[in-house]
């Protein structure tokens, strides 16, 4: 029976110690989380005010430490030539990066940069398939262009449910879309 208490207690303190450290880890990654979103705000903050060159230098760090937003910006600010020279190739690299891993609208960015050839050789394949992972991200752009081109090659089922989720979304030009549709299946 003693054995038996002892075991209890050993496995519950066990426990206990376990949960504190999976909070604590938590904690520093909730931590690490808001400084990094302190951090993109007073990048947008800086850049809102008009000073470009300093905005440029937050960005292009919180780009190097593996940012999203920050390779996003950094993307669009070397795209437009703000804080730095216009460089559509390196936007298109940070497109490129931001998309790896894992923001949508880098996605984006990325899928019309090889669409147009802006910054890249154009290539409708791998605009096709950056519209498609942007698309399945939620991003409402992604999912019409996406719903355009499976109605253009004749996949009309498909087609129209890309155009719904996007007109869900609030994508203007799908809900347009989607209510020309309505209207003559009406007449």
């Amino acid at each position: 029976m003693h054995i038996l208490r002892l075991t209890r207690r050993l496995l519950l303190g066990a426990l206990l110690f376990a949960t504190v450290g999976v909070q604590a880890e938590q904690t520093a990654d909730q931590q690490r989380i808001a400084r990094e979103m302190i951090q993109v705000l007073e990048a947008y903050a800086v850049y809102k005010m008009g000073q470009y060159e300093e905005a440029f230098t937050r960005y292009h760090a919180l780009a190097a430490s593996g940012n999203r937003q920050g390779m996003l910006n950094l993307a669009n600010m070397h795209a437009n030539g703000l804080g730095t020279d216009q460089n559509l190739e390196q936007a298109f690299v940070w497109y490129q990066r931001g998309a790896e891993a894992g923001d949508a609208i880098s996605m984006l960015e990325l899928a019309d940069a090889y669409r147009a050839g802006i910054g890249v050789a154009a290539d409708e394949q791998q605009a096709l398939y950056w519209y498609t992972q942007a698309a399945d991200a939620g991003e409402p752009d992604a999912q019409w262009q996406l719903a355009q081109h499976l109605l253009a090659s004749g996949q009309s089922e498909a087609g129209m449910e890309w155009a719904a989720k996007a007109a869900d979304q609030g994508q203007i030009e799908a809900q347009r879309y989607l209510r020309s549709i309505q209207s003559e299946t009406v007449r």
